[in-house]
């Protein structure tokens, strides 16, 4: 016998549920070190989320604990509301140019579909030429992509004949023996006036020291947790790297003068506010994948982010500083990506006159 009150309490509680369980997803269960019963655990909260929030409505019909999850509902549409409106409020700048980003619903899976995205950006606090920073992350070797994919992507990075090379992280995914490639693929991109690297919470994961080995070897430099000041133009750049939560060390805020320009590398753009707060112009980062999967007009639902997806991909500018998370280039654990195109990006620095 057809009862629309149980299917109204059994649609109400499922849509709860389903929130709830990506809030508890990205907030928790993506952020803990990966391990075989991961996908077990993440199957079994789904489970219980989903499938209780179904039997019970079967059950009970349009208890009082329906209502509840309908005033749950109206709480995860204005969290939804307010997210939209903060990455308006927080959006930076397009790309001045883009390479390869149409996604196409006849081809969902973009897993070495190579997009490259370029920026301009004026800052009134450098008054140097022209300084061009290629950023690459997350590489994730793991024998799930083939070498000519990485050999692509640096070969792009080469093209750009960029100032600087920044590298924001995993590198690796489980197995540390993987670190030994880097020098291969990275032995041949180099910026003009250096080249740095931090590392993300796979590498420690997995063993930062031959990560660590595989980058110097290619001839990038490690921070850490540290900084390094070069001269460029006539003016002093500091390049700090911010490797918090995953760190051996504790991040503190580099020292540093007022006219000094600060760029950052920090695996997780989680950090931003304290980086921002410390004087960074400039945050590079990843960790996110934007997602790996995201759905047309939809975006991702998986982000392992305290923010959720608030700044899951792309460039943002918050509270001074401008923070650019890119989509990285490998993949980890799940072995394609569906509307999510890997990428890398290159952003040019110029003065504000």
């Amino acid at each position: 016998m057809f009862m629309p009150e149980k299917v109204l309490a059994i649609v109400l509680l499922w849509m709860a549920g389903m929130g709830g369980f990506f809030f508890i997803l990205n907030r928790w269960i993506l952020f803990t070190r990966d391990f075989g019963a991961k996908p077990l655990m993440m199957a079994v909260t789904f489970s219980a989320l989903i499938l209780g929030s179904v039997w019970y409505g079967w059950q009970a019909g349009f208890s009082p604990w329906v209502w509840g999850a309908l005033v749950l509902l109206v709480v995860e549409l204005l969290a939804e509301m307010r997210l939209h409106w903060l990455r308006w409020r927080m959006a930076g700048a397009p790309p001045v140019w883009q390479e390869n980003v149409t996604e196409q619903l006849t081809q969902p899976f973009t897993t070495q579909t190579l997009a490259i995205r370029r920026y301009e950006i004026r800052l009134p606090q450098w008054h140097g030429p022209r300084l061009r920073i290629a950023h690459v992350t997350d590489f994730h070797l793991n024998g799930m992509l083939p070498d000519s994919h990485y050999r692509l992507v640096m070969e792009r990075v080469r093209q750009a004949e960029p100032d600087l090379v920044f590298l924001t992280g995993d590198y690796v995914s489980e197995e540390n023996s993987y670190a030994a490639q880097l020098p291969q693929f990275l032995g041949k991109v180099h910026g003009r006036l250096g080249s740095f690297a931090i590392l993300g919470n796979h590498d420690y994961w997995a063993d930062a020291t031959p990560v660590r080995d595989g980058l110097r070897t290619a001839g990038f430099q490690t921070l850490e947790n540290g900084f390094q000041t070069l001269e460029i133009g006539g003016q002093s750049v500091m390049i700090c790297g911010c490797e918090d939560p995953w760190g051996d060390t504790k991040w503190h805020p580099p020292p540093h003068a007022e006219n000094t320009l600060l760029l950052a590398l920090s695996h997780t753009a989680d950090n931003i506010y304290r980086l921002a707060k410390a004087g960074a112009q400039m945050v590079f980062s990843g960790h996110y994948h934007a997602g790996q999967w995201r759905l047309p007009w939809v975006g991702p639902l998986m982000v392992p982010s305290r923010f959720g997806r608030r700044f899951a991909h792309g460039h943002f500018e918050v509270r001074g500083a401008h923070l650019f998370v890119s989509a990285g280039i490998g993949i980890t654990r799940i072995p394609f990506r569906i509307y999510c195109r890997p990428d890398i990006f290159i952003v040019d620095i110029l003065p504000e006159n």
